[in-house]
């Protein structure tokens, strides 16, 4: 959908939604399958877009607020709207376009993911731990919830053997909630109308996009759980989060 057709969507159906302010690309993504059977479990792992100030919809999510919030967003992000979390979830910051230094201009969204993880000595450690040992479900989240947010996902997802095609699966189903977005950037001050957040070609979910993050993860010796080791995440963190999203753990 081209820009301009997706704003207008989004301005139409921001003037339809008369419902409380909440996030719009949020999803659990239990149910997923693995390579060697059964699936995700459910209430563990929610991805999704940035919560704002003035946000009052509660998700339709098996437990909400999560125990653990990680969020993918830069520091100057966080800080133009901040949003207050109720008493309860641990929030934990994890920067990764930061690390991925989004000025070098890549020419795609494959090209900005590929860089990610190139620099993933800078944030797998983290996110793993943070994963890895949360009390309950958790939250990781962006501004859109599908660009570093895809790419941390499909890492954790592989690491624990997940099915590529379900991964590919869950990162395209984003592209449902990119009119939404717009209509809620413009909602909270973020955007204007005439202002649109990326140019047309980093504004969507494509396969072409994920396709050469699981290819990278898949092919190198060991498979992503692995990679993710080598750039620095603790083995024991990564077992508990192998655990959890199987619905093994006992905790």
């Amino acid at each position: 959908m081209p820009v301009e057709r997706a704003m207008s969507s989004a301005v139409d159906g921001r003037q339809r939604d008369s419902g409380a302010a909440g996030l719009v690309n949020l999803r659990d993504v239990g149910g997923l399958a693995f390579e060697d059977g059964g699936v995700t479990a459910s209430g563990v792992l929610y991805r999704g877009d940035a919560p704002y100030p003035g946000d009052t919809r509660v998700p339709e999510l098996e437990s909400w607020p999560p125990a653990c919030v990680v969020d993918l967003r830069g520091a100057r992000e966080r800080a133009r709207f901040a949003y207050e979390w109720p008493v309860g979830p641990v929030v934990c910051h994890v920067p990764m376009l930061d690390a991925a230094a989004p000025d070098a201009a890549p020419t795609d969204l494959a090209a900005v993911f590929l860089r990610m993880l190139a620099v993933a000595d800078l944030w797998a450690h983290d996110l793993i731990r943070y994963v890895g040992r949360s009390p309950g479900p958790t939250l990781v989240h962006c501004t859109a919830g599908k660009d570093r947010t895809g790419v941390a996902v499909a890492a954790l997802l592989l690491a624990a053997g997940v099915e590529p095609s379900a991964v590919v699966a869950d990162f395209v189903a984003s592209e449902a909630a990119v009119a939404s977005l717009y209509a809620r950037w413009l909602d909270v001050g973020l955007r204007t109308p005439d202002s649109p957040p990326l140019p047309e070609k980093y504004m969507h979910a494509p396969v072409d996009a994920i396709t050469p993050v699981i290819d990278r993860l898949m092919s190198h010796r060991g498979g992503a759980a692995r990679w993710l080791l080598d750039t620095g995440a603790d083995p024991g963190d990564l077992s508990c989060w192998q655990t959890r999203l199987r619905g093994m753990d006992e905790r």
